[in-house]
């Protein structure tokens, strides 16, 4: 009796060694793409607070710039002296000076007349987007970075303008990345009309549903 048990376990290797035959494994189509497309890193660099730019070799703020001439006078779009590779398309604020102070040019203004530094810019862009505003708030829009559980590391929040150009900020078409390319999906593509079936269901495969093979027995 002892004996049986192993007999039939031999006899049924041999068998599946006899009835089985290697398999055709298709090797997809490797898609490229940019790996920045990926990265966790923020779209765009948010200005310090004060913000700071180099001109001529030297760290200067805004107010060290403008204080030096006057440019009271350039709070509309189309009398700007300096800046003009901006492009200013925020709906109907085609104003300078509703976002950007004209007594400290290193703070930001808010609708009741209240300044504020760059390192608050979300409250200047809730003023006017409430809604979303209060989506970013409770994590709904925007993007966090780090960790969900916060007890093993840290988690931020990305601010408005890490994501969004705050002269024009619609974002642009997006192309989107490549879907999964695995055997079962032939690459996420229609089925290589080149490739030749074994007559044995390889469970690798998706059958195409326009095929012959597919019949009622499709994923």
């Amino acid at each position: 009796m002892k004996f049986i048990i192993p007999s039939v376990f031999l006899a049924l290797a041999i068998w599946f060694l006899a009835i089985s035959s290697p398999a055709e494994i298709p090797i997809p189509t490797r898609v490229e793409f940019d790996r920045s497309e990926i990265e966790v890193v923020a779209q765009r660099t948010q200005f310090p607070d004060p913000p700071m730019i180099r001109q001529g070799g030297v760290e200067m703020s805004c107010a060290d710039c403008h204080a030096i001439f006057d440019s009271s006078g350039e709070g509309n779009t189309n009398q700007r002296g300096q800046h003009q590779h901006i492009e200013l398309d925020h709906g109907m604020n085609a104003q300078c000076y509703n976002c950007h102070s004209d007594q400290n040019r290193n703070k930001l203004i808010l609708k009741g007349g209240e300044e504020v530094g760059y390192g608050q810019v979300h409250q200047l862009c809730g003023s006017c987007h409430g809604p979303t505003y209060r989506d970013w708030e409770k994590g709904i829009h925007g993007r966090t970075n780090g960790y969900w559980d916060s007890s093993k590391g840290e988690r931020k929040r990305l601010t408005c303008t890490q994501c969004h150009d705050p002269h024009s900020p619609a974002f642009g078409k997006l192309t989107p990345l490549p879907g999964p390319n695995t055997l079962r999906m032939r690459g996420g593509g229609p089925p290589d009309p080149n490739y030749k079936h074994s007559s044995k269901h390889n469970p690798l495969i998706l059958k195409s549903l326009s095929s012959p093979e597919a019949g009622a027995s499709h994923e």
